[in-house]
């Protein structure tokens, strides 16, 4: 059982990203473009005015009952749709793209790291969807186990009903989610061994492959998390700030591309060194 060198691999992994800003432009560039074009007429058609309405719907969203809640809903959507039928549109179409462009990039960069495949202008197929299904599967798999779970300790600690009991939920909540991003890091090297083609990958053998490393999984993604923190920082001073949307926007895209990226890198070095290298007939 190998042991994942976590230090290492986190500088690793953020030494490769910043030396590499050309590949992960390149890898980006269409999607940056094709967002900004869209944001531009999401600006003009009053953008501004459609997203202060989501804001104002969330920062409003007080605890009540069921009726007041469905017809608070319903107001915020006709809210919208009193916008327009372009700005409805064009918003979902960014919604998109982002997605898109999220996942095509995710491809081009683990193939980056671990094949030295210079990232095509734009990339969309099999590849991508399939990426895109999995991170959906494992998503619903575990949200499934926590609200399982969550059922079972909630009915248990209702019927003891006391307030020592009712007390604990939160650190048994706190618990059972550090177990969920344990289980989440153990089956995440199936998504590079999607991108390379790795015919042996499934969320089976990333588990096994992963096994002895659930901690350092966990305390290398949290420190790769730490530069993109400072990236969001970044991102949430440029929201302040009055600035077009065409402008910040797409600013915000590349900031959280960069963050996104760190964390690629670092779950490419984990599929690297925790997976036996394939032999011949196992990459399609």
């Amino acid at each position: 059982m190998q042991q994942l060198p976590v230090m290492e691999s986190v500088k690793d992994a953020i030494g490769y990203t910043m030396s590499n800003i050309t590949l992960l432009v390149k890898a980006s560039i269409f999607w940056v473009a094709i967002y900004t074009v869209l944001v531009g007429i999401f600006d003009f058609s009053g953008g501004d005015a459609y997203l202060q309405l989501i804001d104002d719907f969330f920062e409003n969203a007080a605890p009540t009952n069921a009726e007041e809640q469905y017809a608070a809903f319903m107001l915020f959507i006709e809210q919208l749709s009193d916008m327009g039928a372009l700005v409805n549109w064009v918003y979902l179409v960014m919604i998109v793209v982002g997605i898109l462009a999220y996942y095509s990039i995710a491809i081009a960069w683990h193939r980056a790291c671990l094949l030295d495949e210079v990232p095509p202008l734009v990339r969309l197929g099999k590849l991508e969807f399939k990426y895109f299904g999995y991170s959906i599967l494992l998503a619903v798999v575990l949200y499934v186990i926590f609200v399982a779970i969550g059922a079972v300790i909630g009915v248990a600690l209702a019927m003891l009903s006391t307030d020592a009991s009712l007390a604990a939920i939160y650190p048994v909540i706190g618990m059972l989610t550090i177990l969920l991003f344990l289980a989440f890091g153990r089956f995440t090297l199936v998504f590079p061994g999607i991108a390379v083609r790795d015919r042996r990958m499934s969320f089976r053998t990333s588990w096994a492959a992963t096994q002895g490393n659930s901690w350092r999984i966990l305390g290398g993604t949290i420190l790769c998390i730490l530069p993109a923190l400072v990236i969001s920082l970044i991102a949430s001073l440029i929201s302040a700030v009055s600035l077009p949307l065409v402008i910040s926007l797409p600013i915000m895209m590349i900031l959280q591309l960069l963050s996104g990226a760190f964390l690629l890198s670092f779950m490419s070095i984990c599929y690297q060194f925790l997976v036996p290298s394939p032999d011949e007939g196992d990459l399609a």
